[in-house]
């Protein structure tokens, strides 16, 4: 493998984010192949906050795309502004919406593709847009470039004069390629030829880590200045995973992830609550609040210590 401008990436180097070994491993692994890593796990267990721990301990930027129902691989590519165009048509005596090329720009992944300097991207949700988006992706990731399709063949010397970029867009050979994450929250199958040019990640809950576990909570709680004493941390971590536990037993939807043992924690600290008073069986109302995100779940949950006279 070929060395790379990036240097390698612990997972561990900052302030908000513990990465897994093996993940960390997989991150230099795409880096030095050149591929996306895409990026999977239930909600809330740092899909999207990897991107921003991989650019912050590197010391790179960071340019997130947030996909919709409604979006376009070329959206991320670049944009044709045919509303200002028509605008500046109606004015009298503009001759500048004769042309196309002063209403192109280019958009994040088409700006980090054509500066060729080191960066991540992150394409978030990407199982939110129709099959074709990532269908459409496929060659640019592959090979990092594309073409400009709404630029005629006529106005590609005056836009590359006046825009820096033609109607053919592409890595400099010196340059280097962008550090591109790709989250999928499953909402629909992806394409499998789209998935044959990714690196596949799967976040999971370490229930099996307590320390780690305490550790990310810890980094969290650290840049608002709180802190949390160690017995009770303990027990939280220990009675969070019981939770959950119990909660894919009675057939919860969304289990309670990172995020939402974090905020439980910082909960728990704010309401003087001590290590003996969390208990599973006797979640109230705040806990519940805090954990779930769905009257269902909810529900589901307490109907666990209603079985068999109030026990699990």
């Amino acid at each position: 493998m070929s060395a790379t401008p990036y240097k390698s990436f612990t997972g561990t180097a900052t302030d908000f984010y513990v990465a897994a070994p093996a993940t960390a491993t997989l991150v230099n692994l795409a880096v030095r192949l050149g591929r996306p890593i895409l990026v999977e796990g239930e909600a809330g267990c740092g899909k999207t906050r990897l991107a921003s721990a991989i650019a912050t301990e590197l010391g790179v930027g960071l340019t997130v795309m947030t996909v919709k129902s409604t979006s376009q691989a070329k959206d991320l590519l670049y944009r044709f502004d045919a509303l200002r165009r028509l605008q500046d048509a109606q004015i009298p005596g503009n001759t500048t919406a004769r042309h196309v090329h002063p209403y192109l720009s280019l958009e994040p992944l088409g700006h980090a593709i054509q500066s060729g300097t080191p960066q991540v991207v992150l394409i978030d949700e990407v199982d939110k847009a129709d099959i074709d988006f990532p269908n459409d992706l496929l060659d640019v990731l592959d090979r990092f470039e594309f073409d400009l399709e709404d630029l005629p063949r006529d106005e590609e010397d005056a836009c590359r004069a006046a825009r820096g970029f033609g109607r053919h867009v592409s890595a400099p050979k010196d340059g280097t390629r962008p550090i591109v994450l790709i989250t999928s929250n499953r909402e629909k199958q992806l394409p499998e030829p789209f998935l044959r040019r990714c690196l596949y990640l799967q976040l999971d809950f370490p229930e099996d880590q307590p320390e780690r576990l305490a550790d990310i909570v810890r980094k969290n709680l650290a840049p608002r200045g709180e802190s949390v004493g160690d017995t009770l941390l303990a027990a939280a971590v220990a009675r969070f995973c019981e939770i959950r536990a119990q909660g894919r037993r009675q057939g919860v939807r969304k289990l309670p992830a990172t995020s939402e043992l974090v905020d439980w924690v910082r909960t728990l600290h704010w309401q003087g609550r001590k290590e003996d008073s969390l208990d599973p069986k006797a979640l109230d109302a705040l806990d519940t609040a805090v954990l779930f995100k769905l009257r269902a779940d909810i529900d589901a949950y307490k109907a666990g210590k209603d079985e068999d006279g109030g026990g699990w």
